[in-house]
């Protein structure tokens, strides 16, 4: 059965007969003339009383409930009739009579009692999953059940695979068992199953391994084995099996009341292993053996071999401990009760003829032995309580020398027990400590190991966000704006300027805060202009406009009927003509009351009748001396709240930032779903296509370029094996020749010297030697011939000096050449990689300027799942200027607090990566917020955000994460690749902030002022000089 958590899934109980079957009283058509008396109607419990009753067991119960379903149920008269199924049952009391009358003998017509009630299946629906054999009387129990199936949670119990539906586990522990018994040795079954029957043993392995050592060289008839026939393996089969003593063959039973032809006291495993040893040695036992390649149709035994069981083996795929321990796991179950007997099942059982009931010695050596266990532990239960220490004092007998023997035994195995016990759990942690050891990284975070006395700590983040609890929506409308900003034809804005923006208070409204509401409402004026119909909010979508306009009212009192003198022109207008450049875009806080008037609704903007009310009115003054124009009034307009109408474009600057911000993302929210906006994402994805070809080019190149460069680059082992070679060949030949091939030069030289050695010297012991004896004229013409071999020695050693002097002139000059080529070769290749470098380092900033315009992705994720945001350079905002200098957006690294759904999903993830290495350990919950505690520094809520504004900070935050975990892995990686752009722009910001001291070498750069403007600042500086240079063109 498969396995959740490692405990089998406990099937759904079939429902009673009861539930599906409803008795009625049977009416009888042909009325009797004889009967005085109407019948006395059945109460409800005696109909159910002819309820047959339910099955045994799960198998007959299924089988009667199907049967009932197919109008086969056997007790009673079945008519299947669409579906719905009716039929009758027989009451206890009726009788049917056929054939002859048992009372006097004679033959007699058939008389048969109509049964009093019948029954039919109730008009309802039931399910059924074939797989499992549950059925169901409700869909949604069944709809639940069949979705719990269908979860990838379960483990297949044969082959340990995990992950798995249930069904498919299912079909894998079945596909595993036909191949188990289609391996297992079938001559083994019987034997195997008649010594597991009835036996008490508290694990199966040691079943399994008793079994095992009393088989492993028993065999048995028509068995395939392998033989050792010379020191080879043959394939043979077992013909016959000769005992050692023909008496063993007429043992009559063993212990637990079964009986073999051949290894008959080999199934009972309550025989001590000796005993069957001396009495059925196995070694003994001569088999007679025949190759499978000389096998033929007929049994003769001509080519046999006659062969001990020490020359004869299984194959160990078909027969080991750990298949011996599957199959018996598969054919055999156990009461839950305490000391229950291994039983075969049934089936297995009448399978192989193997009996079910305990022979009458089995059952009195079950019970004494489930007696001296509980004895044994209620006594050592007693002895560990100190139950028995102040019993009654009793005159203790002297232990005899068996009962001293008996306990010395007992003390010996208890200790050899303890110790096995003490081995055994050491070997299975340090089993699970070689396979954490084993764990290849990198792998699941949560998993990656670490030390509560050695903890890195996560560097503090900074929290205090503005807009508090609307920081999120800032952020998404600050994005929306910048991706966005070709079609919007709006230019690039840092967040700060954004924030100071929506903060400033006073008149007039600052460029940027006029420019982003002009440019959203000439999309939406362009777009209703061009014929399309006016777009909704999206949490509009699908629902019917309401038609209770009339009775709205704001949450300070504004109602429509009050603002519809004002609004209602402006909502006519404001569609009319896109929104001029001059003046600041003058009139456009007037489109936005028409818009807002035309498009809002409480409930996609809750204060929107507010925010028209404080545009188009203002308290009234109060007046210097009271008049009668002053006094109360009963109207109920506008003058009866007090107010009186206002300028416009002055009224903007005080409404709440939060309202302000609520506006544009309102505004956005429109602007999001017209065609241009779709136009443009169009083409992202069109250009986003081209830019990951162009990508793969330049990387091909980029390739091609470094294999040239290291290919200009000689090997140092190469480069001395040559010159090795080159200085023997030199010397070979002066040796082997005397001389070298030189020119014309050498050989004069020669000429010259032996001319010299020719001439008779002039000095005066020459003469001397001269005028000697003929004696001496024999010594000095050998004296002479010496000199001259000498000398034309010392001549050919220059000439090859001297050639070899040459040799390397050249080659040196040759290798200078080569040099002075690969030199311009290499700084070629060097430049036109760094082009290449170039090129693509500004694909990639194409790449994530298309990515971004269609969906936000975070960098990556930390270990426990915090979201790592960088959003400076996206969709429209370019990373570097015009002059080529870096630009920023928000000039921070955010960090977002993971969900919940998120947490749990990362949690099963490490346990399910435990659970398939085998680790019988988990990660828990309290764990993990524990590790947080120690490691975050200060955790984030669920979807909190905080962010690092300093570049040391950031580069702390990078030696924390740890590589060796997928996440941590990736966001390294990601943070690595654009640390450049990610450094400069946080040093960039806190320059232009104030906040860093900038460098001499440094252009200074244009500051934004960091608080809220006061009156009297000087406008041009900061976001008050912000300018759109893509609505004039400039851009």
């Amino acid at each position: 059965m498969p396995l959740l958590k490692r405990k089998p899934v406990h099937l759904t109980p079939l429902p009673s007969l009861s539930a599906v079957l409803q008795p009625i009283p049977t009416s009888s058509s042909i009325s009797d003339p004889l009967q005085t008396q109407a019948p006395t109607p059945l109460t409800h419990e005696q109909l159910q009383q002819f309820i047959p009753p339910d099955g045994k067991d799960d198998a007959e119960q299924l089988e009667k409930l199907l049967a009932v379903f197919r109008g086969e149920f056997t007790n009673g008269q079945t008519t299947v009739v669409g579906k719905k199924s009716k039929g009758k049952a027989v009451a206890p009391s009726s009788s049917i009579v056929n054939g002859e009358s048992p009372q006097d003998g004679e033959p007699s017509a058939t008389v048969q009692e109509e049964p009093a009630v019948a029954w039919r299946i109730h008009d309802r629906d039931c399910w059924y999953i074939p797989e499992t054999g549950e059925i169901f009387t409700d869909y949604e129990s069944y709809s639940a059940r069949k979705a719990f199936y269908d979860q990838q949670i379960f483990q297949c119990e044969v082959s340990g695979k995990s992950s798995m539906p249930y069904l498919d586990a299912l079909r894998s522990e079945q596909k595993e068992i036909r191949q188990l018994h289609t391996r297992f040795p079938k001559q083994l079954k019987k034997a195997v199953l008649s010594a597991v029957q009835f036996q008490i043993e508290g694990k199966l392995e040691n079943l399994a391994d008793k079994i095992f050592e009393r088989f492993h060289n028993r065999f048995f008839d028509d068995e395939k084995v392998f033989i050792d026939v010379q020191g080879d393996k043959y394939l043979a089969r077992v013909i016959k099996t000769v005992p050692p003593s023909p008496s063993l063959t007429l043992i009559p039973s063993t212990s637990n009341g079964l009986t073999l032809e051949t290894h008959p006291l080999a199934i009972d495993l309550n025989l001590p292993s000796e005993e069957v040893l001396e009495k059925d040695d196995p070694g003994q036992y001569i088999y007679i053996v025949k190759l499978v390649e000389d096998d033929v149709e007929d049994d003769g035994q001509e080519n046999a071999l006659q062969i001990t069981a020490d020359r004869i083996s299984r194959d160990r795929i078909n027969f080991s401990r750990a298949m011996l321990k599957r199959f018996i796991r598969d054919c055999v179950e156990r009461d839950a009760a305490v000391y229950s007997p291994w039983i075969v099942k049934p089936a297995v059982a009448r399978r192989w003829g193997i009996p079910m009931e305990m022979s009458e010695s089995t059952k009195l050596f079950i019970s004494s032995y489930r007696e001296r266990q509980m004895g044994k532990r209620k006594r050592e239960r007693e002895e560990r309580l100190g139950l028995n220490v102040e019993d009654e004092e009793v005159e203790e007998k002297p232990k005899t020398k068996k009962q001293m023997k008996e306990e010395e035994k007992r003390m010996k195995e208890e200790e050899k027990a303890k110790k096995k016990e003490e081995e055994r759990r050491m070997k299975e942690e340090e089993e699970e400590r070689k396979k954490k050891k084993q764990m290849k990284w990198p792998n699941e975070d949560l998993l990656v190991e670490w030390s509560e006395e050695d903890v890195r700590v996560r560097p503090q983040l900074v929290r205090t966000l503005p807009f508090g609890d609307q920081f999120e929506k800032l952020l998404n409308s600050w994005s929306f704006l910048n991706v966005m900003g070709t079609p919007l034809n709006l230019s690039p804005f840092t967040i700060d300027e954004f924030e100071q923006s929506l903060y400033h208070t006073t008149s007039p409204s600052p460029p940027l805060i006029a420019e982003i509401h002009a440019c959203l409402l000439s999309v939406l004026i362009a777009d209703a202009a061009s014929g399309h119909s006016p777009v909704r909010p999206i949490s509009a979508t699908g629902r019917q406009p309401e038609d209770d306009r009339d009775y709205w009212e704001g949450e300070k009192g504004a109602t429509t009927e009050t603002l519809s003198p004002v609004a209602e022109k402006l909502a006519q207008s404001w569609k009319d003509t896109e929104i001029p450049l001059r003046d600041n875009r003058r009139g456009w806080e007037a489109a936005l009351i028409g818009c807002l008037w035309e498009r809002a609704s409480l409930e996609s903007l809750p204060n929107f009748l507010d925010n028209i009310l404080h545009l188009t009115f203002e308290p009234k003054p109060a007046p210097t001396r009271p008049t009668w124009s002053t006094g109360p009034s009963s109207s109920t307009s506008s003058s009866g709240l007090g107010l009186v109408p206002a300028k416009i474009p002055t009224r903007y600057p005080t409404l709440h930032h939060l309202h302000k911000l609520d506006i544009i993302a309102f505004l956005i929210e429109l602007v999001g779903q017209t065609e241009k906006v779709r136009g443009f994402m169009e083409e992202s994805i069109a250009a986003l296509t081209e830019v990951r070809k162009e990508q793969v080019d330049v990387k091909r190149e980029i390739r091609r370029v470094q294999a040239e460069r290291e290919g200009l680059e000689p090997k140092t082992e190469d480069v001395e094996a040559v010159e090795g070679e080159a200085g023997m060949d030199v010397d070979m030949d002066v040796k082997v020749n005397g001389h070298v091939n030189g020119g014309g030069e050498g050989e004069d030289e020669l000429e010259d010297d032996l001319d010299t050695d020719m001439r008779p010297p002039e000095d005066d012991t020459y003469s001397a030697l001269s005028s000697s004896p003929s004696a001496d004229q024999g010594h000095h013409a050998q004296t002479a011939a010496s000199r001259r071999r000498a000398m034309a020695e010392k001549a050919r050693e220059r000439a090859a000096e001297e050639a070899m002097h040459r040799e390397r002139a050249i080659k040196e000059r040759e290798e200078a050449r080569l040099s002075k080529y690969n030199a311009s070769e290499k700084k070629r290749l060097f430049e036109e990689e760094e082009v290449l470098a170039a090129k693509l380092k500004k694909l990639d900033y194409e790449f994530r300027s298309h990515i971004w315009t269609l969906r936000s992705k975070p960098l990556g994720l930390d270990r426990f799942g915090n979201r790592v945001w960088w959003l400076d350079a996206q969709g429209s905002a370019p990373m570097l200027a015009p002059d080529g200098k870096l630009m920023y957006g928000t000039g921070r690294l955010y960090i977002q607090g993971v969900d919940e759904p998120e947490e749990t999903y990362y949690l099963n993830a490490a346990n399910a990566v435990l659970e398939g290495m085998g680790v019988k350990e988990e990660v828990k919950r309290e764990d993990v917020e524990r590790r947080r505690k120690m490691e975050e520094g200060g955790k984030l809520g669920r979807g909190e955000w905080g962010c690092y504004d300093d570049v040391e900070q950031v580069r702390e935050f990078m030696r924390w994460l740890n590589p060796k975990g997928i996440r941590e892995k990736d966001l390294l990686k990601a943070l690595t690749f654009w640390q450049p752009e990610l450094l400069g722009g946080i040093t960039k910001r806190r320059q232009v902030m104030g906040l860093d001291v900038q460098s001499e070498n440094e252009e200074p750069t244009r500051r934004t002022r960091p608080t809220r403007r006061a009156a009297g600042d000087d406008e041009e500086k900061g976001y008050m000089g912000w300018r759109n240079r893509r609505a004039g063109g400039k851009e």
